[in-house]
């Protein structure tokens, strides 16, 4: 037997701990059911009827609430996702600066036409990181116009220039992207560039800042440490990153809770 999700759960990041809480379940549940028909061949095959094996005990049911979709992505996730997006260009911009020894934002990295690759190495992982972006983006970007009969995108130099645009593009667009059954693919990425952009640039503090409550001392000073952790500021509470997001559910449920 498999329990489903709730058909409008939120696909994002705010309801990992439902669905985590949904498949313990149905694994325990398993569990018990094999169990429950083994039994009467288990109590056939035993002895001794006063030491007769406990009966098997159901799971306790799925307690956590699911967070609903707006109709895919809820309010709070879509925010995460806008916000990530938003961070993108500040995030390469401050790579590309570390290859070019300079804070120029606008920093060209290559140009190479859209699909052309060079045989010869790139002088450093970052250039080859900025231009993975860049490809990603524009590869949604394409998807996009094609499925919203929008003009092509303009064939454009792979550079900070054209990086925003293409940023720019999906920003405007966002709303219709998230609202598509299939943006899990996209918001999924974009916040995973997000993370990996901060690893990579390891100095935008605003960016790793967390807006979960400490669950020690309930102060918002939790931040992304370069480890993988988010350290409180005020009492050093550490938390995964599987704890952190049940943190966040936790106390957005309490939010709506309180809002309603």
């Amino acid at each position: 037997m498999t329990l489903p999700y709730h058909p409008h759960t939120c696909i994002g990041p705010c309801s990992k701990p439902y669905r985590d809480a949904v498949d313990a379940y149905d694994q325990a549940l398993t569990v018990y059911e094999e169990a429950l028909a083994a039994r009467p061949a288990l109590l056939a095959a035993w002895r001794i009827p006063l030491l007769y094996p406990a009966a098997p005990v159901p799971p306790e049911p799925v307690t956590i609430r699911a967070h609903y979709g707006d109709p895919v992505w809820c309010g709070r996730c879509t925010r995460m996702i806008r916000q990530a997006l938003d961070d993108l260009d500040d995030l390469a911009s401050l790579a590309q600066a570390t290859v070019d020894g300079h804070r120029d934002a606008g920093a060209r990295y290559g140009k190479t036409g859209l699909h052309l690759k060079t045989s010869a190495p790139s002088p450093s992982p970052i250039t080859d990181t900025l231009d993975e972006l860049y490809g990603a983006l524009v590869d949604v970007e394409d998807n996009w116009r094609e499925f919203r009969n929008h003009q092509p995108r303009p064939q454009r130099a792979r550079n900070g220039h054209a990086r925003r645009l293409a940023i720019s593009y999906l920003r405007d667009e966002l709303d219709a992207i998230l609202a598509h059954p299939a943006s899990d693919a996209f918001g999924f990425a974009t916040l995973a560039w997000q993370r990996r952009l901060r690893a990579l640039t390891k100095s935008d503090a605003v960016s790793r800042r967390s807006p979960v409550r400490c669950r020690r001392c309930s102060e918002r000073k939790m931040r992304l440490e370069d480890d993988g952790y988010y350290k409180c500021g005020t009492c050093g509470t550490l938390m995964s990153q599987v704890e952190h997001d049940r943190e966040f559910a936790e106390q957005a449920e309490e939010q709506e809770a309180h809002a309603s």
